[in-house]
């Protein structure tokens, strides 16, 4: 077998009626998580500017933007609502393949639903079948070589995602789906530079790898061929993206199913620096005056020491850069006393400033140990009357099922809240 079919062919055989009541449930909640994402985010000079195109594309389709009623191709409509929902990073997170597969796989499932006549038993079957597909190649992304090339793993492995959610929803065969696969090679894109200047393309890059796995699942059921060692050829993906072959041939097959692995972030910035940010909150419990701290070291694993923008304690031009750095999650959340969007937007608060400045940021070889099972940090401070504190979490406190219904309300309100969850639990709060 190729390394292709050896991943792709397990995940296209999933059917509905092998899924457990929980991973059922878990694909409910990882939908009206994104929508509540991206109904937070539907105002941003980003989604506003995707939303411009497909307005101005003309109604070409039966799929929805998001929140509208605007209806167009199931490839616009996937650009448009993956856009919206990172716009303020409270995304979901697979930790041990670095990504993001809600923002990408749910867009691209919901309109490849909406434009076939999906069910819902087909939809959840797609984004389960998305989300595993994302896991699978994405542990190849826990390289050195990956890592210091500067590419982004969501953007990458996201179009075999949307590709994989996409090619079920479209009912391709499984030769179909290995040449769909392929292609999606060919369409990722999406480099970090932006975490570093804190501009705007990473809301694209997401709309790009759905809208590109869709076209690579259109473009594979019009009969296109492609290269079948395309992960483990001499010019594949593993050599032209830096992934590790090693990691990708001898994964083990897991128990459960990827999606029961991710996690819903308790803080609106990178997933690299949720812990820090929860350190900051039980210094601010603590009683720490952020105006007492004379400098300090944030202590964390290497990778968030070195992902583009983490490391970053005066450069706040712009939102994203407060997003990305471990200094500026720490400072706001021990200067705000709490974890809120509003932290980031007031990336000019001069408090928040002066601390962040104040930290360095050193890697613990212990911690690098623990990743990506573990995502410690430990937090040590110097204050003007000669006393230290130290600051330790072995992990942050991850929102639960009731915390994103309650985020759900949180961002849509009440009237819509009620509906969405009723489509999808059939229930109202």
């Amino acid at each position: 077998m190729t390394l292709s079919e050896k991943l792709v062919t397990p995940v296209y055989n999933i059917k509905y009626e092998d899924l457990p009541e929980k991973v059922i449930n878990k694909a409910k909640l990882c939908v009206i998580h994104s929508l509540s994402c991206g109904y937070a985010g539907i105002e941003e000079r980003w989604s506003k500017a995707a939303r411009t195109i497909a307005e101005e594309s003309g109604s070409f389709g039966k799929a929805s933007v998001w929140f509208s009623d605007i209806k167009t191709t199931m490839e616009q409509a996937a650009f448009v609502n993956a856009v919206y929902a990172q716009s303020i990073l409270y995304e979901d997170i697979h930790r041990d393949s670095n990504a993001h597969p809600g923002v990408v796989v749910i867009p691209a499932a919901l309109a490849a639903a909406e434009e076939t006549g999906a069910s819902m038993e087909e939809l959840l079957t797609a984004i389960v079948a998305g989300y595993e597909i994302m896991a699978k190649v994405g542990r190849g992304t826990n390289s050195q070589d990956f890592s210091t090339r500067g590419f982004r793993p969501t953007s990458i492995t996201g179009t075999f995602g949307s590709c994989i959610a996409a090619g079920h929803l479209l009912k391709l065969t499984l030769e179909q789906q290995l040449a769909a696969f392929s292609l999606s090679a060919s369409l990722a894109s999406g480099i970090n530079q932006w975490a570093i200047e804190g501009t705007d393309d990473l809301y694209i890059q997401n709309g790009n790898a759905a809208k590109a796995g869709i076209l690579a699942a259109q473009l594979a059921k019009q009969g296109l061929q492609a290269p079948k060692e395309i992960l483990e050829g001499k010019a594949g993906v593993c050599r032209a993206f830096g992934l590790s072959k090693e990691k990708l041939e001898t994964q083990k097959e897991n128990k459960d199913f990827a999606i029961m692995e991710v996690l819903f972030k308790p803080a609106p910035a990178c997933a690299l620096v949720q812990t820090t940010a929860q350190a900051g909150l039980e210094a601010a419990e603590d009683g720490v005056v952020p105006g007492e701290i004379l400098k300090g070291t944030i202590y964390t694993f290497a990778l968030g020491t070195t992902y583009a923008g983490c490391d970053n304690s005066e450069k706040f031009e712009k939102l994203l850069q407060a997003r990305m750095s471990n200094q500026f999650n720490f400072a706001a959340a021990l200067v705000k006393g709490k974890i809120t969007n509003g932290n980031y937007c007031d990336f000019e608060n001069p408090g928040i400033r002066r601390l962040a400045g104040l930290l360095s940021l050193k890697e613990e070889p212990e911690y690098t140990l623990q990743f990506p099972e573990k995502q410690p940090v430990r937090v040590e401070l110097e204050l003007s009357n000669g006393e230290k504190k130290v600051f330790y979490k072995e992990e942050p406190v991850y929102l639960n099922q009731e915390n994103v219904i309650e985020k759900l309300y949180e961002h849509c309100g009440e009237t819509l809240g009620n509906k969405v969850l009723s489509i999808f639990f059939g229930q109202k709060r």
